[in-house]
């Protein structure tokens, strides 16, 4: 097996050129008209808007001040890093990428967060990937990195590190360092506990690599528990030699699990399976101190994994729930009291936040795109009427989050936070959208889940400052906030309305998320659940909420008994506390509490015309954008806001010698998206018989003052556009395309030689031949469209949806007429027969016009362009002047097998596809007799596909091996062929 995981390796490390096209990642453009700021300090360059410069200041401060004590238990301090700042998005995140080396910042806060302010929780986990990333840096690994440039840190990441550590070590940083963190709230650990106790200890290929039958918690929460539980057991040391060792010893085929069991003495299999059977007894005897609250199941624990979260209450016996899971989209549904279920409606792209219900109305927010700017994104609120079916917009390109309508549905109370990252409870008109109201609570404290009290009167939420989280209310009528609880580092969550003036919470007081219930600032425990509940509502005095299971939350019922609450001074909290010893390990805590946004750093100005910044190279040709790799040398470039990329290389083989120098250049920072790709190099000159003339009895010999001299170049030019709203995904593009190839012409002397009388050669004569310059110039036109319905994890393809592409070239320029072509083509999707099964039809035509003509052999030909469209699986590409083709395919995942040969191959899915493809051509023919023969052929086959998704000998990224067989159905044969591709996305690592 070894001898056969080196092999393995050694193929990856043939492929690297194209695995290092996962690491050049581009998170999109952010709009043309910012303006660019920067702050140098000691280890960061922070470039942010203009407008972002008072906050601007605090990120630089927050980043000095984490790094004092971001890099103890690793051992490492990383060099200086670029950090951009993206603050005109409603998306919630940030990542660190290596190729070109920097990290990325998302300014808003989520719905979802833990006690800690935004920007500090993003520094502290961003950061810790700085240095882990920096700390391969060494050894070996700082010798490639003279070879590739800062691609060679990215490749060994890829190849080595599992993704558990990378962000498991993140969330164990950013709990250690903090009083709060991802490690210290139950919800976090609530998916792995359940799992783990439940449905047993995975395979740790499963655990890392996910499943499609069985719902797996991701990296992040499997890793941190073996993280934490690791360093608990044998000091922090133990991930800092993995990190060492992987860094000196790249070669060795296991690096990081080698460093690790120097300290632990168990491969990382072992480890992993020893830390989470001792959790296991810890969760065991954790689970045995609580007695459980009785309750009623309203909806059945689903095998498939669903989610009922945020349950409001729709009519008397019904409710109005959130639907999520893997093989399902998130809907809308109503629940009935005997747990019927019927979906009511699918929204967009949501963020983990509450809706609300009032009025027969749904109303929340939904995540809406920038037509082009991928780094402005909008949380704009929707509202669905149920009785009409009528969807009403009701805010455009806003940040307002978790909206809840009054109960007489008239206003709405949302969330706002603008791009200075200011914090407001804001009342908007219902029918308008307008804001009508302003509230600011404490000094900038970041609100979360408003919700109305039944009168209209008062607004509860949950309030976040630099104590934590509390309850506050906020009375309407005099315009006044109040305090409901104290403010805790405890994970507070989803405040409502419960029965006399009760406010009903969701807390992890005592170590599992649980209801809890505030009157007259005495909090009460309302629930002991196994694993968690919480989102709770009042119905009568029956309390309906979602309750945690191995298989998600269901919605339950329990009677509200008051007698059985406790006092928070009465809650134990029995829990693994796996934080404790990570926080003894580290030398102190960052104080954010010395952290203002005083300008004490200047700031400049940050040209947006930096647009080259080289960051890798290679010993070897590489292609990006055609996915070439060959002999010779390559850099690449791309600069700080990601609006330009840049390959620039030499190709040293001989049979592309036309082609030596290679620049590609991109451009996205205006509204349309330039590419530029030049291609440029010269050749000897070969003998030709056709263009010398030569007799087949001449002997001869021929010479060139010249080389030839050859310049290809095309320019691109698309506009890019996101119209996607509501579920599906929508995009158009058009595109216009010039091309060129320049040939420069050449002279041959060419002599021929005869035999004499006496058998020797002599000099029969001298020409001289001249081959003209080649300019052959194309125009390429093309529209692009598409609509596709959001895909659930499970599904193969597409279910619904539609695709529609035109495309025009045609040569008006240069000495070749090579005539033109049209192509029209269109995809339709529509469900199978089973869940996750798709039906794919494609319908493709193209037509050409013919250009100049040429005699050969008695047949007059004609220049023309290359295909649009291929003919049937099976069969070769067959020339045509017009061509009509039908592809129809049945897609469906035909098992997940989770087979685990350990160390050697993972099996997560297989997926078949039956297919049967029809094409007609025609194509005239000339002869220069002046005969004519239209042909018309038909080709059609019919077969199957199958393909396997697997991870093999544990590499990060899938591959996908599959069988094709195809029957040619007009010419009686069999075709087999193997199908293989590796899925590699932009790699980086996030929050």
């Amino acid at each position: 097996m070894y001898i056969c995981k080196k092999l393995f390796f050694l193929i990856v490390l043939c492929l690297l050129p194209f695995l290092l096209r996962s690491q050049y990642y581009s998170s999109g453009a952010d709009p043309s008209g910012i303006r660019w700021c920067r702050i140098e300090t000691d280890n960061f360059n922070v470039v942010f808007p203009r407008e972002y410069s008072v906050r601007g200041q605090y990120v630089a401060k927050l980043l000095e001040e984490v790094y004092k004590y971001g890099t103890n238990s690793l051992k490492h301090k990383p060099r200086k890093i670029d950090v951009l700042v993206h603050s005109e998005t409603a998306y919630s995140n940030g990542f660190v990428s290596w190729a070109p080396k920097r990290m990325e910042l998302y300014n808003n806060p989520n719905q979802h967060m833990y006690a800690q302010d935004w920007l500090q929780q993003l520094t502290l986990h961003e950061f810790r990937h700085v240095v882990q990333l920096d700390k391969l840096n060494n050894g070996f690994t700082k010798m490639l990195s003279y070879i590739l440039g800062e691609q060679a840190v990215g490749a060994v990441l890829g190849l080595y590190v599992p993704m558990w550590f990378l962000e498991g070590d993140a969330v164990a940083t950013e709990t250690a360092l903090s009083q709060s963190g991802r490690g210290r709230s139950p919800w976090f650990e609530q998916g792995i506990r359940a799992q783990v106790m439940d449905k047993g200890l995975f395979s740790y290929e499963k655990a890392m690599f996910g499943s499609y039958k069985d719902y797996v918690p991701n990296h992040y929460e499997m890793g941190y528990q073996l993280v934490a539980g690791a360093r608990g057991k044998y000091g922090s040391d133990i991930w800092e030699k993995a990190m060492y060792n992987t860094a000196r010893n790249p070669l060795s085929i296991t690096p990081f699990n080698q460093g690790q069991k120097k300290v632990s003495g168990l491969n990382k299999v072992d480890l992993y399976k020893n830390t989470f059977l001792d959790l296991q007894q810890k969760w065991e005897r954790q689970n045995e101190q609580t007695n459980k609250t009785l309750f009623e199941a309203i909806t059945p624990v689903s095998m498939d994994y669903l989610n009922y979260k945020y349950p409001v209450r729709m009519d008397e016996g019904s409710y109005v729930a959130a639907l999520s899971g893997p093989g399902v989209l998130s809907s809308f549904v109503r629940v009935s009291n005997d747990g019927e279920v019927t979906k009511l409606f699918v929204p967009g792209s949501r963020n983990d936040e509450p809706f609300s219900y009032a009025s027969q109305t749904l109303c929340w927010a939904e995540l809406e795109p920038d037509t082009r700017w991928e780094n402005r994104m909008f949380s704009v609120i929707k509202c669905y009427h149920l009785p009409s079916g009528k969807l009403s917009k009701i805010t455009h390109k806003s940040r307002l989050f978790s909206p809840t309508l009054s109960p007489d549905g008239q206003e709405i109370a949302a969330v706002s936070v603008d791009h200075q990252n200011n914090y407001r409870l804001v009342v908007l008109d219902r029918n308008t959208g307008k804001i009508q109201k302003s509230y600011q609570y404490g000094h900038n404290n970041y609100l979360f889940t408003p919700s109305w009290n039944k009168e209209g009167t008062k607004i509860v939420c949950v309030a976040l400052s630099d104590k934590g989280k509390e309850i506050a209310l906020l009375d309407m009528e005099q315009e006044k906030w109040l305090r409901m609880t104290e403010p805790t580092m405890v994970d507070i969550s989803l405040p409502k309305w419960g029965l006399d003036q009760e406010i009903l919470f969701t807390a992890g007081y005592g170590g599992t998320e649980e209801i809890y219930g505030v009157r007259d600032h005495e909090i009460t425990q309302r629930t002991q659940s196994e694993y968690g509940a919480n989102g709770a509502i009042v119905d009568g005095n029956i309390l309906v909420y979602s309750h945690y299971t191995a298989s998600g939350y269901q919605l339950v019922r329990a009677i509200v008994n008051e007698d059985s609450n406790k006092t928070l001074d009465e809650v134990e909290d029995y829990s693994v506390k796996l934080y404790r010893e990570i926080a003894n390990q580290e030398i102190a805590y960052p104080d954010f509490s010395a952290v203002d946004t005083i300008s004490d750093y200047a700031v400049k100005k940050y040209s947006k015309w930096n647009i080259f910044h080289i960051h890798s190279w290679a010993p070897g040709f590489v292609n990006v954008k055609e996915g070439e790799l060959g002999m010779g040398a390559s850099a690449l470039s791309q600069n700080l806001l990601g609006t330009a990329s840049t390959v620039m290389g030499y190709r040293a083989d001989s049979q592309k010698s036309l082609e030596k120098y290679y620049f590609n250049f991109r451009y996205q920072g205006w509204y349309p998206v330039f590419d530029l790709e030049l291609k440029h190099g010269d050749d000897r000159i070969r003998y030709d018989s056709d263009l010398l003339y030569v007799s087949s009895t001449d002997t001869f010999s021929y010479s060139a003052n010249e080389k030839i001299v050859q310049t290809e170049l095309n320019l691109d030019v698309s506009l890019p556009l996101n119209l996607t709203r509501g579920k599906y995904y929508t995009y158009l593009q058009p595109q216009i395309e010039y091309g060129m190839v320049q040939r420069e012409g050449y002279d041959v002397a060419l002599t021929t030689y005869t035999q004499n009388n006496r058998g020797r050669l002599v000099e029969k004569e001298t020409n001289i031949r001249t081959v003209s310059e080649l300019n052959y110039q194309t125009l390429e036109y093309s529209l692009y469209f598409h609509r596709l319905l959001r895909q659930s994890e499970r599904d193969v393809a597409s279910r619904w949806g539609q695709i529609v592409e035109i495309m025009y070239q045609s040569t008006p320029w240069g000495n070749i007429d090579a005539g033109s072509i049209l192509g029209l083509y269109s995809r339709s999707y529509v469900p199978g027969f089973m869940k996750h099964h798709s039906v794919r039809i494609d319908h493709a035509y193209q037509y050409k016009t013919m250009g100049d003509e040429y005699e050969n052999d008695g047949l007059i030909g004609h220049q023309t362009l290359g295909n649009y469209f291929t003919t049937p699986r099976g069969y070769d590409t067959r020339p045509n002047d017009r061509m009509y083709s039908l592809k129809g395919d049945y897609i469906f995942p035909l098992c997940n097998p989770d087979l685990n040969l350990p160390g050697v191959f993972y099996l997560k899915r297989v997926t078949a596809n039956l297919f049967y493809d029809y094409s007609r051509t025609y194509q005239e023919f000339k002869y220069t007799s002046g005969e004519i023969i239209k042909a018309k052929r038909n080709y059609s086959s019919s077969g199957f596909e199958l393909r396997g998704e697997i991870h093999a000998f544990r590499f990060l990224f899938p591959l996908t091996l599959g069988y094709r067989y195809a029957r040619l159905i007009e010419q009686k044969q069999h075709k087999h062929e193997l199908l293989m591709g590796i899925n590699i996305s932009g790699f980086s690592i996030g929050k």
